[in-house]
Protein backbone atom coordinates (compact mmCIF):
# COMPACT_ATOMS: atom_id res chain seq x y z
CA UNK A 1 0.00 0.00 0.00
CA UNK A 2 1.28 3.71 -0.68
CA UNK A 3 -1.43 5.96 0.10
CA UNK A 4 -5.14 5.86 2.87
CA UNK A 5 -7.88 7.90 1.11
CA UNK A 6 -9.78 10.26 3.53
CA UNK A 7 -13.32 9.15 3.43
CA UNK A 8 -14.58 12.33 0.57
CA UNK A 9 -11.63 11.11 -1.05
CA UNK A 10 -13.28 7.88 -1.91
CA UNK A 11 -16.29 9.54 -2.80
CA UNK A 12 -15.30 11.85 -4.84
CA UNK A 13 -12.80 9.32 -6.98
CA UNK A 14 -16.07 7.26 -7.60
CA UNK A 15 -19.01 10.25 -8.09
CA UNK A 16 -17.10 13.40 -8.84
CA UNK A 17 -13.39 12.91 -10.23
CA UNK A 18 -13.06 17.25 -11.09
CA UNK A 19 -13.16 17.77 -6.57
CA UNK A 20 -10.02 16.17 -6.44
CA UNK A 21 -6.82 18.43 -6.79
CA UNK A 22 -4.81 17.45 -9.95
CA UNK A 23 -2.24 15.83 -7.62
CA UNK A 24 -4.70 13.45 -6.10
CA UNK A 25 -6.17 12.72 -9.57
CA UNK A 26 -3.04 12.15 -10.91
CA UNK A 27 -1.91 9.76 -8.19
CA UNK A 28 -5.17 7.71 -8.39
CA UNK A 29 -4.52 7.76 -11.74
CA UNK A 30 -1.20 5.71 -11.43
CA UNK A 31 -2.22 3.71 -8.89
CA UNK A 32 -1.67 -0.09 -9.41
CA UNK A 33 -3.47 -3.10 -7.78
CA UNK A 34 -2.82 -2.47 -4.26
CA UNK A 35 -1.58 0.87 -3.47
CA UNK A 36 -4.46 2.80 -2.04
CA UNK A 37 -6.02 1.62 1.11
CA UNK A 38 -9.31 3.24 3.42
CA UNK A 39 -9.70 2.69 6.83
CA UNK A 40 -12.72 0.54 7.66
CA UNK A 41 -14.64 3.73 9.02
CA UNK A 42 -14.69 5.05 5.66
CA UNK A 43 -17.27 2.93 4.75
CA UNK A 44 -19.51 3.44 7.67
CA UNK A 45 -19.31 7.21 7.09
CA UNK A 46 -20.12 6.81 3.29
CA UNK A 47 -22.79 4.49 4.14
CA UNK A 48 -24.26 7.34 5.92
CA UNK A 49 -23.99 9.88 3.65
CA UNK A 50 -25.55 7.65 1.13
CA UNK A 51 -28.37 6.62 3.53
CA UNK A 52 -28.79 10.68 4.30
CA UNK A 53 -28.73 11.46 0.38
CA UNK A 54 -25.35 13.35 0.81
CA UNK A 55 -23.98 11.59 -2.31
CA UNK A 56 -26.33 11.29 -5.02
CA UNK A 57 -26.27 8.30 -7.66
CA UNK A 58 -28.73 6.18 -9.40
CA UNK A 59 -27.33 2.65 -8.24
CA UNK A 60 -28.66 1.18 -5.04
CA UNK A 61 -26.97 2.09 -1.97
CA UNK A 62 -24.86 -1.12 -1.76
CA UNK A 63 -24.41 -0.94 -5.63
CA UNK A 64 -22.64 2.53 -5.34
CA UNK A 65 -20.39 1.39 -1.60
CA UNK A 66 -18.96 -1.65 -3.68
CA UNK A 67 -17.89 0.22 -6.45
CA UNK A 68 -16.18 2.68 -4.50
CA UNK A 69 -14.57 -0.12 -2.55
CA UNK A 70 -13.54 -2.08 -5.00
CA UNK A 71 -10.37 -1.05 -5.70
CA UNK A 72 -8.89 -0.37 -2.20
CA UNK A 73 -7.58 -2.54 0.77
CA UNK A 74 -9.94 -1.87 3.72
CA UNK A 75 -7.41 -1.69 6.68
CA UNK A 76 -9.37 -3.19 10.22
CA UNK A 77 -9.34 -1.43 13.45
CA UNK A 78 -6.67 -2.98 15.38
CA UNK A 79 -5.82 -2.41 19.17
CA UNK A 80 -2.86 0.13 18.24
CA UNK A 81 -5.22 2.11 15.95
CA UNK A 82 -7.54 2.13 18.88
CA UNK A 83 -4.77 3.62 21.18
CA UNK A 84 -3.75 6.28 18.98
CA UNK A 85 -6.87 7.35 18.07
CA UNK A 86 -8.08 7.58 21.45
CA UNK A 87 -4.86 9.04 22.81
CA UNK A 88 -4.08 11.22 19.78
CA UNK A 89 -3.15 14.84 20.95
CA UNK A 90 -5.33 16.69 19.27
CA UNK A 91 -8.18 18.92 19.95
CA UNK A 92 -10.38 17.45 17.09
CA UNK A 93 -13.22 15.58 18.01
CA UNK A 94 -14.76 13.79 15.42
CA UNK A 95 -14.03 10.18 16.04
CA UNK A 96 -13.78 8.87 12.27
CA UNK A 97 -11.69 11.41 11.41
CA UNK A 98 -9.28 10.31 14.72
CA UNK A 99 -9.37 6.80 13.45
CA UNK A 100 -8.52 7.59 10.09
CA UNK A 101 -5.49 9.79 11.18
CA UNK A 102 -4.35 6.81 13.41
CA UNK A 103 -4.81 4.53 10.39
CA UNK A 104 -2.12 6.75 8.29
CA UNK A 105 0.34 6.80 11.05
CA UNK A 106 -0.43 3.36 12.29
CA UNK A 107 0.37 1.70 8.46
CA UNK A 108 2.93 4.48 7.68
CA UNK A 109 1.17 5.81 4.84
CA UNK A 110 0.33 9.25 3.47
CA UNK A 111 -3.14 10.49 4.23
CA UNK A 112 -5.00 11.70 0.80
CA UNK A 113 -6.95 14.68 2.27
CA UNK A 114 -8.54 18.28 1.54
CA UNK A 115 -9.59 18.34 5.49
CA UNK A 116 -7.26 21.52 6.93
CA UNK A 117 -7.56 19.99 10.25
CA UNK A 118 -6.05 16.98 9.64
CA UNK A 119 -3.31 18.97 7.21
CA UNK A 120 -2.74 21.08 10.88
CA UNK A 121 -0.93 17.47 12.13
CA UNK A 122 1.41 17.02 9.41
CA UNK A 123 4.55 16.05 11.22
CA UNK A 124 2.64 15.01 14.48
CA UNK A 125 3.88 11.21 15.11
CA UNK A 126 4.90 11.02 11.63
CA UNK A 127 1.47 11.82 9.80
CA UNK A 128 2.18 12.79 6.22
CA UNK A 129 -0.77 14.79 4.10
CA UNK A 130 -0.98 15.02 0.43
CA UNK A 131 -3.75 17.22 -1.43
Amino acid sequence: MKFLLDTHVLDWAQSDVTRLSAKVRDLLHGANPGDLAVSDVSLTELARLLRDGKIKTNQSPADWLRAAAQDVVVLPVTVEIALRAAFLDWSHRDPCDRHIVATAAEHKLPLMTIDGKIHDLTGVRGLKVIW
